[in-house]
């Protein structure tokens, strides 16, 4: 009798690890729903970006997608901000449901969270409310308010180091003047600079740094370790902060007298001043600042509107677009025609 107890046990366990060995191979081994990853040659793993066309609400001009182009994210005209899970098709109002009007949102480079602000919270001017949202969990989280500011104030900008978790916050005070807040990780925020309304900022991903430039003047960094403000001297009179990639390079353009891009400069970011060893790249004919592209791996495009290509400066390579451009992600470049926003593979030719 003990010998035939024995036998139903040895067979009840080979039964339970064949279901689990089936269960493995079945839902994670050949699991063929999740998204693809790609292991570079160093060993790094990234995630195949997704392409596909998403439908946002009538009247909206702007429209932002996260860095795999998995989410895409629009403020519609109440006000209400939506997330698209784009392979699944869901469109999701998030915030801005009541009285809170969201005016600005952007991606963080590297992640899919979203940063956005209502200045108008509870229905009144006079107080900023700054959230993330982080759309794989769908979890809000709300910064302090910014009380210390006038009915007219308005976001204009906001960069967050995931790495430093340090936030900055340019605030429009008036029509000539802008406040530079800056939010840490203990949810304490203070009032670091006073800017021109149209001042520029960009903050560094890995060190604490915010390089900053007031239109028309030089581009300064402020390091938030020692509070200090340095200048940046570049062998050009005329330049404009352009973006820093995700690789924390900074590219500053050189200005011709009609206000174009006639050179880049490039320079890594590092716990030290710059210095004057600028890798330099000359335009082979002037573009408008504000049709330069810099991407997340430090490609640089200008953007041929009337063709609807973006060209790579440094190899002349193309890639098309239909309707109009909007961003180049991690190996997509995206733009909308209508209310269609296509995703499509970046592919230079």
């Amino acid at each position: 009798m003990k010998t035939l107890a024995r036998w139903y046990k040895w067979i009840l366990l080979a039964v339970m690890f064949q279901f689990c060995v089936l269960f493995y191979i079945n839902n994670i081994f050949l699991n063929s729903d999740g998204s693809v990853s790609i292991t570079t040659a160093d060993g790094e793993v990234k995630e195949k970006p997704v392409t596909g066309v998403f439908t946002v609400a009538d009247g909206v001009k702007e429209v932002k997608v996260s860095y795999n182009s998995r989410f895409g994210a629009y403020v519609d005209t109440d006000g209400a901000l939506h997330i698209v899970d784009i392979k699944a098709k869901k469109d999701k109002k998030i915030s801005g449901l009541e009285d809170d009007m969201i005016t600005f949102f952007k991606w963080l480079p590297d992640r899919d969270m979203i940063i956005y602000s209502s200045d108008t919270k509870n229905g009144k001017r006079g107080v900023i409310q700054i959230s993330t949202y982080e759309a794989d969990y769908g979890t809000i989280r709300d910064l302090p308010e910014i009380k210390a500011v006038n009915a007219q104030s308005k976001v204009m900008d906001i960069d967050l180091s995931p790495y430093t978790n340090v936030v900055y916050a340019q605030l429009n005070t008036s029509e000539t003047r802008s406040r530079i807040y800056r939010i840490n990780v203990m949810n304490q925020y203070s009032n670091v600079l006073t800017l021109g309304a149209d001042a520029i900022i960009k903050e560094s991903a890995y060190v604490n740094k915010l390089v900053y430039q007031n239109p028309g003047e030089p581009v300064y960094v402020y390091n938030d370790m020692d509070k200090s403000k340095s200048k940046i001297t570049i062998d050009s009179e005329n330049v404009r902060i352009l973006d820093i990639d995700a690789n924390d390079t900074l590219f500053i353009a050189a200005l011709g007298d009609d206000g174009k891009v006639t050179q880049l400069y490039q320079q890594k970011i590092t716990e030290n001043r710059f210095t004057d060893d600028w890798t330099k790249t000359p335009l082979k004919e002037p573009v408008p600042p504000e049709d330069i592209v810099v991407s997340g791996s430090g490609n640089v495009y200008y953007i041929n509107r009337s063709e609807n290509k973006i060209i790579n400066v440094k190899n002349d390579l193309k890639a098309s677009f239909r309707g109009e451009f909007l961003e180049v992600l991690n190996g997509t470049l995206v733009s909308i025609d209508g209310n269609k926003v296509n995703i499509n593979s970046l592919k230079e030719y």
